[in-house]
C-alpha cells in the first residue's frame, strides 16, 4: 500500500474560473522519491499542496496509508499532519520574522511533544541544526538575518524534527545559487538515506529531478502526461512534451 496517494483529483479555483488540475492520480511508496516536473503554471505546487493537506481538492481523494485524509479526525489527523512535512520554495516567507530561528525549530516540537521540557526541546533543536550543517549560534538570529541557503537548512531541520514519513519539497532550491543548490540537494539525499523518508520533489528542473528521484510524473496544463522511471527517461518517454523537456535539459535525445 502506498504511503500517500491521490485518486482522480481535480482542483478548480471558482473565483478565477480556472481549472488548475484535472483528474490527477499518483502515488508515493515507502522510502521512494517521486518527482513532479513541468513548466511554471502547470499545477505542480497546487498538486503538492493538496497531497500535503494544505488545500482541499474540488473533486477526488487524497489517501494516507489508504485512509481518506478528509475523513481523518483528532489524533489520526494530527498524526497525518506530523507525518507529512513541507519544505517551501521561500523558507523565509514560511517563518515568522519576529521569532528567532531557535523558536522556529522549538515551536513545532513543543506542540507535538508537550510532555518534553524546555531544555530537552532546545537540545533537540540545536542537535538537528548541527545535523543539517548549521552552528548552534545561528539559532539566535532571525530569518531575515541569514542567507537563503541557511534559511533552507532551517526549513529542512524543522521538517526533520517531527520524524516525518513523507517530505514534500516544493521548488526548494530554485531560488538558490547553483553551488548552494547542490549542497541542499545533497543534504536531502543524505536525509533520505538516513531516515528512509519518502519524498515528493517538485521542480521545473528535470536534471535535478533525475538526480534525486526514482520516478517522475510529467505535468502539462494541470494534467499528468506520463510517469517515467528516472533511469530510463530517454528510452521510455512517449510524450512529445517530455521529449522536449529532455532535449532542453540534455540536448538532442
Amino acid at each position: 500500500m502506498s504511503v500517500l496517494s491521490c485518486v482522480n483529483v481535480t482542483k478548480i479555483f471558482h473565483d478565477e474560473d480556472f481549472e488548475a488540475l484535472r483528474n490527477i492520480s499518483m502515488n508515493i511508496e515507502e522510502g521512494e522519491s517521486v518527482g513532479i516536473v513541468g513548466e511554471s503554471g502547470c499545477g505542480k505546487s497546487t498538486l503538492g499542496s493538496i497531497i500535503g493537506g494544505l488545500e482541499e481538492p474540488t473533486e477526488g481523494t487524497v489517501l494516507y496509508h489508504g485512509n481518506d485524509v478528509s475523513r481523518l479526525k483528532g489524533r489520526d489527523f494530527r498524526h497525518f499532519r506530523r507525518s507529512v512535512q513541507y519544505i517551501f520554495q521561500d523558507p523565509k516567507g514560511a517563518m515568522n520574522p519576529f521569532f528567532t530561528l531557535r523558536h522556529v525549530l522549538v515551536e513545532p516540537l513543543r506542540i507535538n511533544f508537550p510532555e518534553a521540557g524546555k531544555a530537552e526541546l532546545v537540545r533537540r533543536a540545536e542537535e538537528m541544526a548541527g545535523k543539517v550543517g548549521l552552528p548552534a549560534g545561528i539559532l539566535d538570529a532571525h530569518p531575515y538575518e541569514v542567507s537563503g541557503g541557511e534559511a533552507q537548512r532551517i526549513a529542512i531541520a524543522r521538517a526533520l524534527l517531527l520524524e516525518p514519513e513523507v517530505i514534500i519539497a516544493d521548488e526548494c532550491v530554485s531560488a538558490l545559487d547553483l553551488s548552494i543548490q547542490a549542497e541542499v540537494v545533497n543534504l536531502l539525499r543524505h536525509v533520505r538515506k538516513e531516515t528512509h523518508a519518502s519524498f515528493l520533489f517538485i521542480s521545473h528542473d528535470l536534471d535535478l529531478v533525475r538526480y534525486f528521484c526514482d520516478r517522475v510524473y510529467v505535468m502539462l496544463h494541470g494534467r499528468i502526461v506520463e510517469c517515467l522511471d528516472c533511469r530510463h527517461m530517454e528510452e521510455d518517454a512517449a510524450s512529445e512534451y517530455t521529449r522536449m523537456l529532455l532535449e532542453d535539459a540534455y540536448g538532442k535525445c
